[in-house]
């Protein structure tokens, strides 16, 4: 698993990240927009990214983001390359699903 979730409020996102190390992430759906946001937990605290999927790539809101093909395509990336010009956002550990079934299959269904 990349760390990908299904519908998450930015409050259940921040629990599951909360006490992990700092470069955790996950990948939710948004409950208020159409769309994904990065969750993201930094020595800060967390931070919380758009991602615009719309037309056919991937990539974060903002101005000179490289469009990716896909999701797993976009966190590769960002292993390596911070997120934000000034920052360093960069995606080391994934926070799956543990012990169930992922809660987003019924998007595919």
């Amino acid at each position: 698993t990349w760390g990908f979730h299904g519908i998450l409020t930015t409050k259940e996102a921040e629990e599951l990240l909360e006490g992990l190390a700092p470069g955790s992430f996950l990948i939710r759906v948004s409950e208020k927009i159409k769309g994904y946001v990065l969750s993201y937990l930094s020595a800060e605290g967390c931070k919380h990214f758009l991602i615009d999927a719309s037309g056919d790539s991937y990539s974060f809101l903002g101005v000179d983001q490289l469009q990716h093909s896909t999701l797993a395509d976009l966190v590769e990336f960002h292993k390596d390359e911070p997120i934000t010009s000034l920052g360093k956002e960069r995606l080391h550990y994934p926070c799956g699903q543990q012990g169930q079934l992922p809660d987003y299959l019924d998007l595919f269904e």
